[in-house]
């Protein structure tokens, strides 16, 4: 692959400026307010420049999306791995924690991907961020393969004589031959956590009045018990924190 041309360099280097500038607007007015004149003017430059790398906002606010998508992957991916010889419930509450680390550390892009809908806007199907939602997911879905081929996994409820079409094409894609009662354990233990993480992200849980993260990693390490995956005490959520936290 040949080289970067300096032209190149000087547009991802002014790509990476307008998102940075967006996502400090974003910050201020939320993303149903993101102008590009705003940005543009904040930027020195003109509207008619800043068209030149997004020409609409649904464009920008494409890239702010998967880009949020992407850092929220790398986090939970670099806490997943850090011990790849570690027991796979301590690699699971590592990634989950990561993944709660990075949604009350950065609210706003954690708004923008899983909050309020930003009205007028509508995602490209199968666009980029399909690609990167999809890959927050493929995080987590290795591990939990790995435990329900370990025999780990505890099936939630009594199996149902026929499982609702959804929850089996679940089972199917986390692993070929997994029962849709062990897919239910993991996508009620997903669920409630990333509930957690919402209301804890958008500051639904001021009224405890003390920092939080004890109470909510404590609460995801007693979801991963209830499934069957019981983690060490002082595992990897004590030991282990994505750059940036």
């Amino acid at each position: 692959m040949p080289a970067p041309t300096r032209r190149d360099r000087l547009r991802a280097e002014t790509l990476d400026e307008i998102k940075a500038v967006s996502l400090r607007q974003l910050r201020e007015v939320g993303a149903a307010q993101l102008s590009l004149r705003a940005v543009a003017t904040a930027l020195g430059m003109s509207p008619a420049g800043l068209y030149r790398y997004f020409d609409s906002r649904d464009a920008l606010l494409t890239a702010l999306i998967t880009d949020a998508f992407d850092r929220l992957a790398d986090a939970v991916e670099e806490a997943r791995d850090a011990d790849p010889g570690a027991d796979v419930a301590d690699r699971l509450l590592a990634a989950l924690t990561a993944y709660r680390r990075w949604a009350v550390a950065h609210p706003q892009e954690f708004g923008l991907v899983y909050g309020t809908p930003v009205p007028g806007y509508t995602a490209p199907p199968d666009g980029p961020t399909s690609v990167a939602t999809r890959r927050v997911g493929g995080a987590f879905t290795p591990l939990f393969a790995e435990a329900w081929q370990q025999g780990r996994l505890l099936p939630s409820g009594e199996a149902e004589a026929e499982p609702d079409p959804a929850l089996a094409r679940y089972a199917a894609e986390l692993h070929p031959g997994m029962p849709p009662a062990a897919a239910a354990a993991v996508l009620g233990a997903w669920t409630r956590t990333h509930g957690l993480v919402i209301l804890e992200a958008f500051g639904h849980l001021r009224w405890l009045r003390h920092d939080t993260a004890p109470l909510a990693e404590r609460q995801i390490r007693l979801l991963l018990t209830e499934i069957g995956l019981r983690p060490a005490a002082g595992g990897p959520a004590g030991r282990s924190r994505p750059r940036g936290h």
